[in-house]
């Protein structure tokens, strides 16, 4: 009987000891990764794609781990955002500058590159070639969204809009919609339970938001600890969810970058 007590109290002992690992990663940077910007979860491999500014794409695990990095080399590659489309089982990549859509797989190669009309269907001009471009994208119901990253409201020129665009042909796509959300300088979008996450780095902010209603249903600042003070001039440029568990930000640095990855319950202790 005393040896059953023992070998009880040696596996709860164990559990305990379990949870507090679990506790202790609440907020952990799990990659370093030069300008981070962008950053997708796609749960068919289980990884996360984040791209940088410099041209580089990674697969990474959920721990951080490296599995597969890309240099695509191409001109004005300043990428921006990233997104999984599992009907076509292709990423989209949103260049700023240029602001056209690149096409990679999953194993990184080349498909090819979409150009995108800069008037919306109303002969808006909402793509400025002197703005801050496009910074962010997400699949939503097989449809693609960006985020125009600006700092006017519409209806001024190069506006702080979501835009979804329609593939008129392989190389080609228009405005059909424009989402005025009423925030400034949208730097990072996902897609989580059937609702559109905004980040703005002017303030730091993540938004729940439902593009339905248009309406914020709820809004977190994020604070010092993930943008801790061993980097300088950080920015939040990218979010993505896990299936459940964890909330992912790109946090893009000059000099360093990284990616900080987040319980979902520890997110309830920003809200505002």
């Amino acid at each position: 009987m005393q040896n059953i007590v023992i070998f009880v109290l040696f596996v709860f002992m164990i559990g305990c000891g379990s949870e507090s690992k679990k506790e202790s990663i609440a907020i952990e940077t799990i990659a370093m990764i030069k300008e981070a910007s962008g950053i997708c979860y796609v749960s068919k491999t289980d990884t996360l794609f984040v791209v940088g500014d410099n041209g580089f794409i990674y697969e990474i695990d959920k721990n951080g781990n490296f599995l597969n990095t890309k240099d695509l080399k191409l001109k004005d590659s300043d990428f921006e955002g990233i997104t999984y489309d599992s009907k076509t089982d292709w990423l989209y990549i949103a260049v700023e500058g240029v602001d056209n859509i690149l096409v990679v797989t999953r194993k990184l190669e080349y498909v090819k590159e979409i150009n995108i009309d800069r008037k919306d269907n109303e002969n808006r001009k909402i793509l400025e070639n002197s703005g801050e471009g496009l910074e962010a994208i997400v699949v939503i119901d097989d449809e693609i969204y960006l985020s125009n990253q600006s700092f006017e409201i519409l209806p001024k020129a190069d506006p702080s809009v979501i835009i979804k665009v329609n593939f008129e042909n392989n190389n080609t796509a228009s405005i059909i919609n424009v989402i005025d959300h009423g925030y400034l300088n949208i730097s990072g979008m996902t897609f989580y339970d059937d609702l559109l996450y905004l980040l703005s780095d002017s303030n730091n902010s993540l938004i729940k938001y439902d593009i339905n209603t248009n309406e914020t249903l709820q809004k977190w600042h994020i604070k010092g600890d993930i943008l801790d003070d061993t980097l300088k001039n950080v920015a939040l440029e990218g979010v993505t969810f896990d299936n459940g568990e964890y909330i992912y930000f790109a946090v893009d640095d000059k000099q360093a970058g990284k990616i900080v990855k987040m319980s979902i319950k520890t997110l309830d202790s920003y809200k505002r």
